[in-house]
């Protein structure tokens, strides 16, 4: 419908440039008094357009892919601003939005080279708050930060440099002193161990870290 009323209308002068009243930062061109299409602001600078000028059909279709580029950016800007996100995050949401492939694309690069996106960044922050709010251990977290398109040595780097500050034994005894009416409901000692081992696994904590410091751990559940 669109493109036949388009064809019609084209080549043609613009009429006039006005500001749609439900968003000011969007236009509606309108070719020999007819309405043509809706740009966003940064398209109507980025191609000059002014009353008088002519549109051809390859013009319209710029200004179509640079709408469509628009959306896109715009979606993937919303999300940035909620929180950090990987660059894998942001793509398989927007493919969710069937937003093309290749745009996506295309906008991920100018977001990392405008510094908007930042792998290292997000996961720094991932590894801090996961272990600072979740108590999570290292697995748990490079587990989670693979499945987020993190490199392995992005997600260990960040890890070890996070958990350096941190007394890998205090955060054990939290966790296992959070749980201890729960693991003192098991009577029998091997079993409650098993049990303490696990719950600590779950949460991501290394196995020489674990036992290493089981004896002290299942000491405080007892006292």
């Amino acid at each position: 419908m669109m493109e036949a009323k388009s064809d019609e209308l084209l080549p043609g002068v613009i009429s006039s440039i006005n500001v749609q009243k439900k968003n000011k930062e969007r236009y509606s061109i309108f070719v020999d008094e007819e309405f043509l299409i809706g740009v966003s602001d940064q398209t109507l600078l980025k191609f000059n357009l002014t009353k008088g000028d002519t549109v051809t059909h390859a013009l319209l279709r710029k200004l179509e892919r640079e709408e469509g580029r628009f959306k896109v950016k715009s979606y993937m800007m919303k999300r940035l601003g909620s929180r950090d996100h990987s660059r894998k995050e942001l793509f398989t949401k927007a493919i969710r939005k069937e937003y093309p492939k290749n745009v996506i694309e295309n906008v991920l690069d100018e977001l990392e080279e405008k510094g908007y996106l930042d792998e290292q960044r997000f996961t720094e922050n991932f590894v801090k708050d996961k272990s600072h709010l979740n108590k999570w251990g290292p697995n748990k977290i490079k587990a989670h930060l693979y499945k987020k398109g993190i490199s392995s040595s992005m997600a260990e780097q960040s890890i070890q440099q996070v958990f350096a500050d941190k007394n890998i034994k205090e955060l054990l005894l939290h966790l296992v002193l959070k749980g201890k009416r729960r693991f003192l409901r098991e009577e029998d000692p091997y079993k409650r161990k098993k049990k303490v081992v696990d719950h600590l696994a779950r949460k991501g904590y290394r196995s020489s870290d674990i036992f290493k410091h089981i004896d002290d751990l299942m000491k405080a559940i007892e006292q």
